[in-house]
């Protein structure tokens, strides 16, 4: 691991570091590289989890932030993010905390997307 890896925050924003291919590197620099400005052109469900696909052909998971596997969604299917999220594009970043009603007031670390338009 290196020395970049081993923090468990980038020093210049705050994000949490991943270690890609034996380098260390911040989390929201990878995936502003990836999908920074791109829009959403679909929602899909692959291996259980719920991906939303960028117009570069690129997807991620929706995970959970209290265990980390698929995000478990309360009331909103497919067709609602995908007529939610078509088209908007993704300005921004955020990080925080998630705190858990269901599990006493634990903490968990979030990662979320800003996208364009209204919330």
């Amino acid at each position: 691991m290196t020395g970049a890896a081993k923090q468990k925050f980038c020093p210049r924003d705050g994000y949490p570091m991943l270690e890609i291919d034996g380098v260390g590197v911040c989390s929201v620099e990878y995936a502003d590289a990836i999908i920074g400005g791109q829009g959403v052109t679909d929602v899909r469900a692959w291996n259980g989890y719920v991906h939303l696909v960028f117009a570069n052909g690129s997807s991620i998971p929706l995970t959970c932030p209290c265990c980390g596997g698929r995000r478990h969604l309360r009331g909103a299917g497919h067709a609602e993010l995908r007529s939610m999220l078509a088209g908007r594009t993704v300005e921004g970043f955020r990080h925080g905390e998630w705190v858990s009603a269901e599990q006493g007031g634990e903490r968990h670390p979030i990662f979320a997307l800003q996208f364009s338009g209204q919330e």
